[in-house]
Formats: structure tokens, sequence, C-alpha cells
């Protein structure tokens, strides 16, 4: 059996007003057409549902026994589809986002400022992780999108390079008070730091291990390095005159309320790839796409350097 929805809505139209001829109207079909939706119908359940003359249209008891039924279903169906529309809807406008606590911290309000003046219907999440929570919060839906470095990939997941950073030193700057970060900053060899007290990330950290195998020709690595699991920590300290330290070029964006000043590494300068995540094959908002070109022009405006 294949009955439709429609053919059930033109079922209930003639049984209600009792002629074809109104509830073509009412359907804003032909008359021609209901009167082949209905004989259709019939076919389907093997037997009349309408007495016709030339004066009226009766239910037959077939059809009683029909009404009843199909009122049912199309109203249970329209009840769904109402539901899953506001599931939708909801959807579209709620954006949840996976990023690491200093990106979250540091970059995503600014994004979302942004995002809010263009789109102010659609609510955005922000989820503060570890790097290596962001791909499984995608995997499992809890989140939408991910923002992050070292983002490995996988046979579920769409991986895109967004924006490349460069390995910075990371100073105290002269002076007692925060300055906004300077359009162009200095360059620095990696011999240059062999004698500087630098503090780190731990050394299974995917950020210190891309460090330390640019430092290691160098110098030996101090083994009693200052060594801190979170960014905001190690600046902190860096700030505090506790030493420098070298990190990708997305954590300049903290440089407008810290009293630091960057240097850009080179011999070699060392590309990092800053990645958007997202799940493969599910449908995506206008808002995800939007959001991610909201973050690229954030980086730009914040991370990008001059030399």
């Amino acid at each position: 059996m294949n009955v439709s929805v429609r053919q059930l809505k033109a079922f209930l139209a003639v049984a209600r007003l009792r002629s074809f001829t109104r509830a073509a109207e009412n359907l804003l079909i032909t008359q021609q057409g209901l009167s082949l939706m209905i004989q259709e119908l019939e076919k389907q359940f093997g037997g009349r549902l309408f007495d016709r003359t030339t004066r009226r249209v009766t239910l037959t008891a077939a059809g009683r026994q029909l009404v009843a039924v199909a009122g049912v279903a199309v109203a249970s169906l329209e009840e769904a589809a109402a539901s899953i529309s506001q599931l939708s809807t909801k959807a579209a406008q709620t954006l949840s986002v996976a990023a690491t606590p200093f990106i979250a911290a540091t970059l995503m309000p600014e994004a979302c400022m942004r995002f809010r003046q263009r789109h102010p219907d659609v609510t955005v999440r922000i989820i503060d992780v570890e790097r290596w929570q962001i791909q499984s919060l995608i995997e499992s839906g809890a989140a939408d999108l991910g923002f992050g470095i070292f983002l490995k990939p996988a046979g579920n997941l769409h991986r895109r390079v967004i924006f490349q950073c460069a390995m910075v030193c990371l100073s105290k700057a002269a002076g007692a008070t925060p300055r906004r970060r300077r359009k162009t900053v200095r360059r620095l060899s990696w011999e240059a730091l062999a004698e500087t007290p630098l503090i780190g990330l731990p050394a299974d950290n995917s950020v210190q291990e891309l460090v330390d195998a640019h430092l290691a020709p160098i110098a030996p690595i101090d083994a009693d390095r200052l060594v801190h699991n979170n960014i905001p920590t190690i600046l902190s300290m860096v700030e505090a005159g506790f030493g420098s330290t070298v990190l990708p070029s997305f954590t300049v964006s903290a440089l407008d309320r810290m009293n630091l000043d960057a240097a850009l590494m080179e011999n070699p300068v060392v590309p990092v790839d800053f990645y958007q995540v997202n799940m493969k094959g599910k449908s995506r908002a206008a808002a995800e796409s939007e959001f991610v070109d909201t973050v690229l022009e954030t980086l730009r405006a914040r991370c990008t350097l001059s030399y």
C-alpha cells in the first residue's frame, strides 16, 4: 500500500464538505484531479469510499471507517512535522563551538561579538576544552565546529586550515603597563635563545615538541626550566619576569592586555596550521560557514604579524 498524506487530506476534505466541487476549491486543485486522487485511494483500499449522485456525496461504510483513522494519521503527521521544524529552527539558531581555553578566552569573545552584530538571531555557545577533546565533541554531536592547532585527521571529520601561524618568542615588555600590540615585531633567530631562560609547556605537548626540536641543535634542553600546563599561566609568568616563552603566534592576541613583546622566530620561520573541524556528511547551516569566516577575520585582525 502506498497512500500519501495528500490523498488522505483530499479524502477528508470531501468527507467534511460532502462535495467534490467545494473540496477541490478548498484544496486549490481541479475537480478532475481530486476525483483521480480519490479513485486511486479506493484502489489502494479495495473498495468504494463515497456514494455519489448528482445531488449529494455520502460516505460508504468503508469511508466512515477510514475517516477516523485518516484524521488521526494526518493530525499526527502534521504534529510531528511541526515539532521537527521547531527543532530544526532551534538548531539553526544555536551554534556550539569547541576551542582550547586560551583560544576561547582571547579570540572567541571578539569573534562572537562580530558575529552577533551580523546575526543577532543566532546564539553561539563556546565550549572551552583541552585540544584532545575537541574532535570527540564534534564526533558526538555536542559541538558543531572546532578550532585549534595540531588537530589530527580523522576519517569522519572534515579538517581545514584557515590560518597559518608562526612561532614567536614572548618576553616581558619594557614599561609598567600593557600596550596595544605593535603592528611590527622584531625578528629573532633560534640561536639567540641559547642563553635565554625559557618557560615551557610539558615536554609531551605538541607545541613544546616543536619548540624543543628547534632548540635541541643549539643547546641542551634545560631539565629544570619552568613548566606549566596552560598557556595563560605561562604568559602570566613571562609578564612577571620569570623568563621568555616560544609559542604559536595566535598567542599575540594577549598582547593587547598584557605587558609583553613578541618576536618572530626565524632561521627557520616555523609555520603552525590553525584548523577548523566539523563532522563530514552533516548538513551545515549557513551560520556555520559565516562563523568560520568571522573567526578567520578575527585571527587576521588580532594575530597577523608585520616585520
